[in-house]
């Protein structure tokens, strides 16, 4: 038996947390499949929709991780069909913010008369816990059992504390995994070297390392693959990139996300090269070593991190016209 947690990725700050969760009450690494996180996601060299489509045949017990993004998504809105034919065991799980009178949820695959809860309900998570036992080792030390729920709900709390996760209101192409949206033509930039690369003075304030960035993308500095992987930071929401002995994995994390996008190879066959481009920008810093002091992933700058979301339209513009020259799928004018 295992645990599938049906989710957006934006909402993965919550999926997160239930998986610290669950880990921390004793359900196994092989017991948890969760996407947003390679430890549990979609192994090396399988194809990403045909192992989804094995792991729910097999029935496992599905958490719904409902949001407004859960339903603005396909391939959730996919899972959900494709387990609900199925008809494995599940709980439904509302992020805080969700309308549980939304028309979406309402008129679902899901039945809106069943009981669900807020991610945020104490009282029910550990109700919640208490129903895995039937199929899971769970820890019975009741206080384990509380820190463990404290410690989500601090986090919860945190997430609700901190800028949405969406762009704008209305989805846009850093949001959908639908046909990316026609932008104005653009000059091709030029393709630039390494070595060709001036490094930010070190002399720059911190604030100044997210200016930098901004002028650096405003004024055509970043190549085809430097535009690309900004632009699956901002998608995934990830700020911490595999590196070093990590690197393929997420390389292999790329290639599922440019299939899914409908986007040619060009980042996922680059990454290497442009890691090292942000290294020498100082756009990013290392953020985990091995046991024996190599990095194995680096993260964006702490002031590039806090900003990355609050992208100018006119940058937006700039990284939507570059994912349209490299989509693969016919858009219609």
């Amino acid at each position: 038996m295992k645990i599938f947690i049906s989710h957006s990725s934006d909402d993965s700050a919550y999926g997160n947390a239930l998986v610290d969760l669950l880990r921390g009450l004793g359900v196994k690494e092989n017991e948890v499949i969760y996407t947003s996180n390679v430890a549990y996601g979609i192994p090396l060299g399988e194809n990403i929709f045909n192992w989804l489509k094995k792991q729910i045949i097999e029935k496992p017990y599905v958490i719904y991780l409902l949001s407004s993004s859960y339903y603005s998504s396909v391939a959730c809105l996919n899972e959900m069909g494709a387990a609900w034919i199925v008809e494995n065991d599940h709980t439904i799980i509302f992020t805080p913010d969700f309308e549980i009178n939304s028309p979406e949820f309402q008129g679902g695959a899901l039945d809106p008369r069943e009981i669900g809860f807020f991610i945020n309900n104490e009282e029910r998570l550990i109700s919640f816990i208490e129903l895995l036992r039937k199929s899971f080792e769970i820890s019975n030390n009741p206080v384990l059992i509380h820190q463990k729920v404290k410690e989500l709900l601090k986090i919860i709390t945190t997430q609700q504390n901190q800028p949405p996760l969406r762009i704008n209101s209305k989805p846009t192409i850093l949001e959908s995994i639908d046909t990316p949206v026609l932008l104005p033509e653009k000059k091709t930039e030029t393709k630039q070297n390494v070595d060709n690369i001036e490094p930010v003075k070190p002399n720059l304030k911190s604030s100044g390392y997210y200016t930098q960035f901004l002028a650096d993308i405003d004024e055509g500095k970043l190549n085809n693959e430097e535009l690309l992987l900004i632009y699956y930071i901002l998608d995934t929401t990830k700020v911490k990139l595999g590196t070093g002995w990590q690197e393929a994995s997420e390389i292999q994390y790329i290639r599922e996300w440019e299939d899914i996008k409908g986007l040619n190879s060009n980042l996922s066959n680059n990454y290497g090269s442009v890691l090292r481009r942000f290294e020498l920008r100082n756009y990013t810093e290392i953020s985990a070593l091995t046991g024996s002091g190599n990095p194995k992933e680096v993260s964006l700058i702490g002031i590039i991190q806090e900003k990355v979301l609050d992208f100018p339209k006119r940058l937006l513009d700039i990284i939507n016209e570059t994912v349209k020259h490299n989509s693969t799928v016919d858009i219609p004018f």
